[in-house]
């Protein structure tokens, strides 16, 4: 099922054509495009998940991608994604095709990204904190983003970046850590990230893009969250 990315205008936007005398629908140009997704609603039909960065000597186990119940105190349902990271940088990663965007045209992607984690804030781990050192990433790109092998390793096939510094075509928006004090009663809580600057994609000659979702991991163990919902937003690079 094709998910489409819907015409829509900030107040903002609303504003400064006002301003300027337009804003009708004979405008011509890329317009501002935006779509949501509820994990709990809509599922999670089109997404995909996998994994890179990693050998077949230190591949992952106990991984996971599946729609579930979210846990207690939280209600609904979310898109779990787990794994257990042996090694020492595990990246899980969701992706679905977005399509309705201009063809060929370039794009100031934004995201804002709901999901719940127990990884509480302040922990000592092995490797690294089970929360501050699990990066949450978000990224765009016309090509699919795909694990493949490289020199017996497993990488991904775009400039995502690593661990705790993004690339090209991905973005480190935070990390799972979820505000709790370590040592407190863990329990699951929900957490909003959203990019810090604009992640720069062109669209291909369908206009669709690929928006990929996940975690790199630097903690040695399991760590798995639980995606509730992501607004992608998609603003003309001409506007």
């Amino acid at each position: 099922m094709k998910t489409i990315l819907k015409t829509g205008l900030s107040v903002a936007m609303l504003s400064v054509l006002a301003a300027c005398g337009g804003g009708n629908e004979t405008d011509k140009g890329p317009k501002q495009v935006s779509a949501v997704v509820d994990f709990d609603k809509d599922g999670i039909t089109g997404w995909t998940g996998s994994s890179s960065d990693y050998t077949p000597e230190t591949a992952p186990t106990n991984v996971v991608f599946e729609q579930r119940t979210l846990p207690t105190p939280l209600t609904g349902k979310g898109y779990l994604v787990g794994g257990t990271n042996r090694s020492d940088d595990l990246f899980l990663f969701v992706k679905k095709q977005f399509f309705g965007l201009e063809k060929n045209t370039t794009y100031n992607i934004t995201f804002s990204l709901k999901f719940a984690s127990n990884a509480q804030t302040g922990c000592m781990g092995v490797g690294g904190a089970p929360g501050e050192a699990v990066w949450v990433y978000a990224g765009a790109t016309a090509a699919e983003p795909k694990a493949v092998t490289v020199n017996n390793a497993i990488r991904m096939n775009i400039e995502r970046g690593n661990q705790a510094e993004g690339g090209k075509d991905a973005q480190v928006i935070g990390n799972i850590a979820n505000g709790q004090a370590c040592g407190t009663a863990v329990s699951y809580v929900s957490k909003t990230l959203k990019n810090e600057k604009t992640q720069k994609v062109t669209t291909d000659a369908n206009g669709a893009v690929w928006v990929m979702l996940g975690i790199d991991s630097g903690f040695e163990a399991y760590s798995q969250v639980f995606l509730q919902s992501i607004q992608v937003d998609a603003i003309p690079a001409t506007l």
